[in-house]
């Protein structure tokens, strides 16, 4: 790569932003030298390690890399035998910890982010030398009591002999003969041995060892002969002290350095995985995209937004160049964008074979091989280069680098010299560069390089936006439309006055004037086309809307439609095991009552309503249909089906408009009108298919069974629940010709048995009530006479 790319492009801008992002001072100075990369394979690893951390990221999970340090010198000084500081230890305790913690952290991750779980083997666990270190340093780089066994008892030993030194101290500072000596009554220390300040003309009378004495020689700081002894005895434990503190230390660092290429490697990988955070960190404060990397060559971005400009005002750039073209020619007027556009695509490059996210909507890049860039005024007065000249000399060295697949930007080309000569110098490089398969964009006044643009096939224009209303520039940049400088309409504005611009116009040529006419209408088209556009767009993204609201309600009715669909499934099931249910209590309390009623008569019963009902419920019964009889067309032996009882039935009698029907065991008087004839045995619509209701199997047998059930047990009711039971067995024994029902509610509290004399005493089938006898159930039941 070209060494004025990067300088050139502002990257080191990029760069600055990216160490902002970073947890540890390795990580910022790595991302402040953080290199791109020309391999594809390299560049897409990079741009999914971005990816992962991104999405760790956006999962609320967060890199433990706190308590890493930089420790890379201390730990190749442990190596070479030095012994380390304390706080020095604790560091590298807290980056061991940290190295640890990464790693768990990855391995637990390594669903969401498998590229960079690999990273996880170079990190290494050091729990011994953690152990270590957590055992003997504290958090404030303070060697620990527990350190070792031999320094836990020196330091008590001199707390010891401290307390000892002041309990002499307080008896000579509490002695009354001792008084009038004393300069102020308090212990201090000088020396680290205990001292009594003492005023001079006592010297003699105070037995002691002058340590020092104040700036005016009135008092001297003397060590008492009582505690002379207990201050040597400490300081011979310090001494002590300090030689284990020594040890210790020397002990640790040898440990540190046996286990220094470790501590080295993880610290890289750490290195490394804070940048890779800080990146996903930036893409997510630029709200950026992962670009998507392409083999052939081609560069498109939509909406895409300069990196280093303020985000919320930025005016987005959709730029394409490769595919048809190689070469991208953008005009327009000063101060519209041109320079900006240029940096942009190149940032945007450099940004991608670094691992960076883009921002922008969506971003398509190739790997380029390297990155020219020749944008700003490069004259040098020491190398005697003129803006041409330095501009000359950037253009040559690019001109002898360039390769295929590279990228060029070059900003103004051949200006600052004849217009003539520097378009023709222009257009020489623009060929060579497109014979070459370079992708270049370039900037330029020169109306020359337009015309040379559409004569090319490979080549195409684009220019800078110009609002002519308010003779401003908007910034957006016009795909295939030349643009122009505005030089005049810009003069206006910044105040020239009218006459000068006049005759500026008047000077001009007529074919450059004829070309400014040209581009000006097609201005004028441009602008219609894109009002009309947008209009189109808007109408499909209202027709979108409006198919997505129908689709939507679709989904809803079919959804509606499918569970009432289900809820009737479920509650025709419901109603069939009901009635299974309630026919097999029938049967059983049938033969239960065998003994009172001809056994044989009792099982031909049976026997018919379980036939009865497994007809019912059959799913292959035959259904009947046809049509309505009348008194002329009903005969006896037709099979006829009962809309009201919905069962087939035979007629038995035939009398006038009205006929006797049997239906099963149950004989009926219904008007010919309401019977339906059956035409052998089809199945009925389903508008006549019999619907399963709870109870309707205990209805059609009740006139045959209702004589054995003579009692009714609503033992754990409530009165409302009881009510609505009783006025079921009351309706079955009047069917059953019962004289008498025995009713059991037992005794309890007595309020179920009031209720139900309140409410039986009004009942209009109910003759009379009593309670029943004793060996009935007294209290505990009702006998009901019907």
């Amino acid at each position: 790569m070209a060494r004025f790319a990067v300088k050139t492009l502002e990257f080191d801008k990029v760069k600055a932003l990216l160490a902002s992002k970073t947890a540890t001072s390795l990580g910022k100075a790595q991302a402040l030298a953080i290199r791109t990369e020309s391999e594809f394979s390299i560049v897409k690893r990079l741009q999914e390690e971005t990816a992962e951390a991104l999405r760790l990221l956006d999962e609320g999970k967060r890199f433990p890399f706190g308590g890493a340090h930089n420790i890379v010198a201390a730990v190749k000084h442990a190596q070479l035998g030095a012994v380390l500081e304390a706080e020095t230890l604790m560091e590298i305790g807290s980056t061991a910890a940290a190295i640890r913690q990464i790693k768990t952290f990855l391995q637990e991750e390594s669903e969401l982010a498998p590229t960079l779980a690999a990273y996880a083997e170079a990190l290494q666990p050091l729990p011994r030398l953690e152990k270590q270190l957590e055992n003997a340093i504290s958090e404030k780089g303070e060697i620990k009591d527990s350190a070792s066994t031999k320094l836990g008892g020196l330091r008590t030993g001199i707390q010891i002999a401290k307390n000892r030194v002041r309990e002499q101290l307080e008896k000579v500072l509490h002695d009354p003969n001792n008084q009038k000596y004393f300069q102020d009554a308090l212990v201090t220390m000088r020396g680290d041995r205990y001292v009594i300040p003492i005023k001079q003309e006592y010297k003699l009378n105070f037995p002691g060892v002058v340590h020092d004495q104040s700036g005016s020689g009135a008092t001297l700081f003397i060590e008492p002969m009582a505690v002379v002894n207990l201050n040597n005895d400490i300081k011979k434990y310090m001494a002590e002290e300090k030689e284990e503190i020594e040890r210790i230390l020397r002990q640790l660092s040898g440990s540190v350095g046996a286990d220094g290429d470790l501590l080295t490697a993880g610290v890289e990988t750490l290195t490394n995985l804070d940048v890779i955070c800080a990146r996903a960190y930036l893409a997510q404060v630029q709200k950026a995209v992962r670009p998507m990397l392409h083999l052939g060559g081609k560069v498109e971005i939509v909406q895409g937004r300069h990196p280093l400009l303020d985000q919320s005002q930025v005016v987005p750039l959709d730029i394409e160049l490769g595919g048809d073209f190689n070469t991208l020619l953008i005009t327009g007027p000063n101060t519209g964008g041109k320079t900006v556009a240029l940096k942009a695509v190149g940032l945007f490059a450099l940004m991608a074979q670094a691992g960076l996210f883009l921002p922008a909507r969506s971003a398509k890049m190739p790997v380029f091989r390297a990155i020219y860039a020749d944008i700003g005024d490069e004259q040098s007065i020491e190398q005697s280069l003129s803006t041409f000249s330095g501009h000359m000399t950037n253009l040559v060295e690019i001109l002898n680098e360039v390769r295929s697949g590279d990228l060029v930007l070059v900003d103004e080309i051949c200006a600052g010299t004849d217009p003539n000569e520097g378009a023709a110098l222009a257009m020489a490089m623009l060929e060579h560069l497109h014979e070459q398969g370079v992708l270049t964009m370039i900037t330029t006044h020169y109306s020359e390089l337009k015309t040379f643009a559409y004569g090319h096939t490979g080549m195409e224009n684009a220019s800078v936006e110009f609002d002519p209303v308010s003779l401003r520039p908007t910034y957006r940049l016009l795909m295939g439309v030349p643009g122009s400088s505005n030089a005049f309409n810009i003069s206006r504005r910044l105040g020239l006055s009218e006459e000068i611009v006049e005759n500026a116009g008047k000077l001009l040529d007529q074919e450059h004037v004829h070309m400014e006419d040209v581009l000006h209408e097609l201005e004028g088209e441009r602008r219609q086309y894109e009002s009309q556009n947008k209009e189109i767009q808007m109408l499909r993204l209202e027709s979108e809307r409006i198919k997505q609201e129908l689709h939507k309600q679709k989904q809803e009715l079919d959804r509606r439609k499918n569970e009432m669909l289900r809820k009737a499934r479920e509650q025709a099931d419901e109603i069939y095991r009901s009635s299974r249910r309630e026919s097999e209590a029938i049967l059983k309390e049938l033969r239960s009552m065998k003994a009172d009623f001809d056994a044989k008569k009792l099982e031909a019963a049976a026997e018919a309503a379980r036939k009865q009902l497994n007809k019912q419920f059959s799913e292959d019964a035959p259904l009947p249909e046809g049509t309505p009889l009348s008194k002329e067309t009903a005969k006896v032996g037709q099979t006829v089906f009962l809309p009201s009882l919905r069962q087939n039935g035979t007629i038995v009698a035939v009398n006038g408009g009205d006929v006797t029907v049997q239906v099963g065991i149950l004989k009926t008087n219904v008007p010919a009108k309401n019977c339906l004839l059956v035409k052998g045995k089809t199945k009925v619509s389903e508008d006549l298919r019999p619907k399963k209701r709870k109870g309707y199997a205990h209805d059609m047998l009740v006139t045959r069974t209702a004589s054995t059930r003579q009692e009714l047990d609503v033992r754990g009711m409530t009165i409302e629940e009881a009510i609505p039971t009783v006025d079921k067995g009351i309706d079955d024994a009047l069917l059953a010709g019962l004289p008498e029902l025995r009713i059991i509610h037992g005794k309890g509290t007595g309020a179920l048995r009031a209720g139900l004399t309140a409410y039986l005493s009004a009942h209009r089938a109910v003759k009379r009530l009593e309670l029943a006898s004793l060996h009935e159930g007294g209290a505990g039941a009702t006998v009901i006479y019907l």
